[in-house]
């Protein structure tokens, strides 16, 4: 059964009393800048005291020389979460670089954002079709030691026709219904099942709601049939 991860991309009180209000059910919480830059080590250690059953995604897309991200990657381990992204941009020698120290912490690739799209690529010189880039970094990605990879729902089934199966991470989750925001490439979690994930990733539409228990239940409902 796919898993549920809720981001936790909101403040610091807030995120203490999601946690605490959601800490019964089988969730990862993601945790991104908003919290891991003024917070640290202190929001990490304290969704584990709330929720010590849940699993912890740390969601900070390295991308940087390959000894910078090894030792990012080394630091992520020692603060025990399960998940860690980076971004597959860093090429081959970055991600095995990554890759040799992740120890108990899954490595997942970024390719494409979910709020980018071919106008973006355009806008950067790229010339490839949005498919191809994605497949390409996703190739590297998988071949260089990730255990996973972060995809739009549109891209899943694509990509595991192509590679095999692989941990798929799917941003961009919406229950029928919800706002995309500043997301160009959604799904709702029933359809993203469909296709292949594995974790959908769901952010402001549990966050920002009045009742954030009855719309997880919800989902979890949904993805479970």
């Amino acid at each position: 059964m796919a898993k549920l991860c809720v981001a936790l991309d909101t403040d610091y009180e807030k995120a203490k009393k999601l946690v605490e209000e959601l800490k019964d059910y089988p969730l990862i919480f993601k945790v991104g800048y908003k919290l891991f830059i003024p917070y640290g080590r202190e929001v990490i250690d304290t969704i584990k005291g709330i929720s010590p059953k849940a699993e912890l995604f740390l969601d900070l897309k390295l991308h940087d020389i390959p000894n910078t991200v090894r030792n990012g990657v080394m630091g992520a381990t020692q603060l025990g979460v399960d998940y860690l992204t980076l971004h597959t941009l860093g090429g081959k020698e970055m991600i095995e670089a990554a890759a040799g120290v992740k120890g108990n912490t899954k490595l997942l690739g970024v390719t494409l954002l979910t709020s980018h799209d071919e106008g973006y690529l355009r806008e950067i010189g790229v010339n490839l079709p949005k498919e191809e880039f994605i497949l390409r970094l996703a190739k590297i990605g998988l071949e260089s030691g990730c255990d996973g990879l972060v995809c739009s729902a549109h891209e899943v089934a694509f990509l595991k026709e192509r590679l095999g199966d692989f941990l798929a991470v799917v941003p961009g989750i919406r229950p029928e219904g919800a706002d995309k925001g500043d997301q160009k490439r959604v799904a709702t979690p029933r359809e993203a099942v469909s296709r292949g994930a594995d974790i959908l990733v769901v952010g402001r539409p549990v966050v920002e709601a009045p009742n954030p228990k009855g719309v997880v239940e919800h989902i979890l409902e949904e993805i479970s049939l």
